[in-house]
């Protein structure tokens, strides 16, 4: 079992019992905005990732260390809490893929529907928009959230990824479609 599979299974409890948390104390909202500033702060702090992560720092001086760092930032104690109890079971580690799992099991919840766009270049607001508009409609979603990422390598057009779903209308793709047609038909 890859090391990534197997952090995701380890999230999914912890990102539902955070989920199970924030909705019996009504704090839904709160608790989302936390963990996405949280996702941010860890991402543009990796040596504050590496230290907790790192089993041989006490987690006392873990724990001393999110509070004064995290305090002013995070507004609901229900966070804090969540983050001392993955310190005390050394899972701190893996946050961010806790996180991941957490916002997807709220957008869940929400109706929303997170697609990852990838395309040869940059999209336009009127693009993004018009694909969430089509999008909106193929899915049944109330909202679509965009993660749009660049791949120079699929030569034009795109490819968009909604769970297990993914539409390949690269030029890349259909290149590789035309070479496995051509493939089978030759042989």
């Amino acid at each position: 079992m890859t090391s990534k599979i197997l952090t995701t299974k380890i999230a999914a409890p912890y990102a539902a019992a955070l989920l199970e948390l924030a909705l019996n104390t009504h704090t839904v909202d709160f608790v989302t905005a936390d963990v996405n500033e949280l996702l941010q702060i860890f991402d543009t702090n990796p040596n504050l990732t590496d230290y907790l992560a790192n089993p041989l720092y006490p987690k006392s001086s873990k724990k001393a260390v999110l509070e004064k760092l995290l305090k002013p930032e995070i507004s609901n104690q229900n966070t804090i809490s969540f983050l001392m109890v993955l310190v005390e079971r050394s899972r701190i580690g893996i946050f961010q893929a806790i996180a991941e799992k957490y916002l997807a099991l709220v957008y869940k919840l929400a109706e929303v529907e997170i697609a990852e766009i990838t395309s040869a270049f940059s999209l336009s607001t009127e693009q993004e928009y018009d694909i969430i508009a089509q999008l909106k409609k193929r899915t049944g979603a109330k909202e679509i959230k965009l993660l749009s990422f660049v791949d120079k390598s699929l030569l034009g057009g795109l490819k968009v990824q909604i769970g297990s779903n993914v539409i390949d209308i690269s030029l890349k793709g259909q290149l590789q479609e035309l070479a496995a047609q051509l493939e089978t038909t030759l042989f």
